[in-house]
This record gives structure tokens, sequence and C-alpha cells, in this order.
């Protein structure tokens, strides 16, 4: 297979199949409604991968009426593609009320995004390569091999090493269709403005590219997102003491957050939808990852019990905060 779409098992909304003497169920397969040859292309010539959770709502007639993504992989292609895929090829035998007559109903499912290793090597066994001494557009700036040559210690803020400091700086590096460097600015700090702005001036000054090409070809501006960091020379010793001294970072929780995780367990035990949101940094997880993925597809759970000891279906919702405040002001709270 030239890449694997994973179909997880899927899972009646218990809303729509409550009350139904016959409940609704997927007229075809599942696993057919993304194929290998479906597979965004720019997303596999550049290695994106994920898995997207999505509810389908149908009608009476089986067919879907509408698509929403209830957990985002991280890459709008393979989420554009996931509901455009479902809407057109998803069908349903509908579900049956007391009285016999049809009725509709929602789906959820999440399907994975997964190229499997090697699969270019054996595309070219079958006839297929890409030609890597050309180029591929559009594409954004590029680094030249000359950047090896920046010494990032020499570069080191005197105030900076002195105090120990390290970090990571993210930048945004504007190129120019010449591949010069004409601007620089910080997308997240590094928490010592030593190490940022020096991290911006050695990339002015030093910074090479190969420029943005737009989709003819044609050398264009682009911007590129980069990471500058400093780390102190390991020889960096406290004369005073003889002791190498521990260097001073960014504290870990410096961004404020709020996340929340809602979470529906069926009457079955089984988790028939799980939601994430918040405005966390998104590097904490690898791309295509989220929190919901650790309840797991095929899972099961004690269901929840009523005051009569019935099964019944929860939503459990869990919510973290992370506030930066004025010591002054957190103490008056405090008190």
């Amino acid at each position: 297979m030239l890449l694997s779409v994973l179909m997880f098992a899927a899972l009646q909304d218990g809303e729509a199949a409550g009350n139904l003497s016959k409940p609704a169920a997927p007229a075809t397969n599942p696993g057919s409604w993304m194929t290998n040859v479906d597979y965004p292309a720019t997303a596999m010539r550049e290695g994106r991968e994920g898995t997207t959770g999505f509810r389908l709502a149908f009608g009476a007639d089986g067919l879907p009426t509408s698509c929403e993504i209830t957990a985002p992989s991280g890459h709008s292609d393979l989420d554009g593609a996931t509901c455009r895929l479902a809407m057109a090829r998803a069908r349903f035998t509908p579900g049956r009320n007391a009285q016999g007559e049809a009725t509709g109903g929602t789906y959820v499912n999440r399907i994975r995004w997964q190229i499997p290793d090697g699969y270019l090597s054996r595309l070219a066994s079958a006839g297929f390569s890409i030609d890597e001494s050309g180029k591929s557009w559009p594409r954004g700036p590029s680094p030249l091999p000359v950047m090896l040559m920046i010494d990032a210690v020499s570069h080191y803020p005197a105030a900076a090493r002195e105090a120990k400091y390290e970090g990571a700086v993210h930048l945004a590096i504007s190129v120019d269709a010449w591949g010069k460097v004409t601007g620089c600015s910080i997308i997240d700090s590094s928490m010592s403005a030593e190490l940022d702005a020096a991290a911006c001036a050695v990339i002015r000054k030093n910074g090479a590219f190969e420029p943005a090409l737009d989709s003819a070809g044609k050398a264009t501006n682009g911007v590129v997102p980069a990471v500058f960091q400093w780390i102190l020379p390991r020889d960096d010793v406290d004369t005073a003491s003889g002791t190498t001294r521990n260097p001073v970072e960014k504290f870990p929780f410096s961004k404020p957050a709020d996340e929340r995780i809602s979470v529906h367990v069926d009457a079955e035990g089984a988790v028939s939808r799980c939601t994430f949101s918040g405005t966390a940094d998104p590097a904490r997880f690898p791309a295509g990852a989220s929190p919901c993925d650790m309840f797991g597809d095929a899972q099961r759970y004690i269901p929840f019990v009523d005051a009569s000891g019935k099964a019944v279906a929860k939503r459990i919702t869990f919510r973290t905060e992370l506030k930066i405040e004025d010591a002054s002001n957190a103490s008056s709270t405090a008190r």
C-alpha cells in the first residue's frame, strides 16, 4: 500500500439512536470512504500525518447532510479531505422508529492519515520517483549550507552568558526574492531580551537562504519560521568555585493557557465523543495528536449508573487554567 488510512471503530451517537427500534448503520464500508489515492498530495510530499475526528449527520434517506470536525489533525488539508470525502461517499441504512418510519441520525468516527515508512522506495520500484535534483513549488525559503559556519558561541550576548541564560528564540524570518534576509521578528520569546535581540542580529547578518518560489517556480519574497537555540558552552566554569554553574532557562509554565476536554461516555461504557479545545501551545502535542487519544478507540469503561443502578450515558468535562499575574495581586487574592 502506498499509504495507510486507518478507520477506527465507529460509534452511533447515543442521542440519535436512543429510541429507535432498529438503529441506523453504515450501508457501505467506512474504510472505503477514504482510500490510498485520496491522500492530499502536498501533505504526502511534506510528510504530514495526523488523526482527524469527524461527525456526520444524515437524513432519513441515508445521505449525509453535514460534516463536523470534532478533533482536528493540525493540518487543514487533511481535515478538509476527511469531510469532503465522507460527504461524497458515506451512505447509511436509516434507523426505524417504533412505527417503522425511517429516521436519520449522526455517526462519529476518526481517520488516521498515515504514510508508511519506505513508501517512496516501493513507488520507485513501480517505475515512479521524485527527481531530487529539481525543485518543487510553491515553497518557502530554505537555509543554505553556508549557515553551518555560524558560530553561536562567538555571538553569545555577554550579559546573558555571564548570567548563564539559555533558551530557544522562535523567529519569523523575512527573505526577499534574492535570498537576502530583510526582516526578523520574535514569535515566542526566550524570556531574555538579550538572547532574543542577538538571535535576530545573527540572522540578519549571517542568514543565507534560497528564496521562496511561487506557484510558477519564480523566486519571490517569503517568510520562514525558525528557532535559534542558545546553548552555553559546557566548559563555561565558575572560576570562583571551580564548578560548572547550572544554566538559567525559561520557566516551563511561562505562557497563559486555558484547556478543556469534554468526554461523552455512553451507557455501554464506550467513549462516543471527545472534544479538546484550548489556548495552550500546540507544540506540546505531536502533529495530529490530541489529549483525547488517551482514551483509546476500542477502550471500554465501567458505565456510570443512576440512582436505580441503571447504566446511563454521561458527559465528563475537565478544565485546566494557567494564569500569570503580578505577585502582589496573587498575594491579595490569597488573603
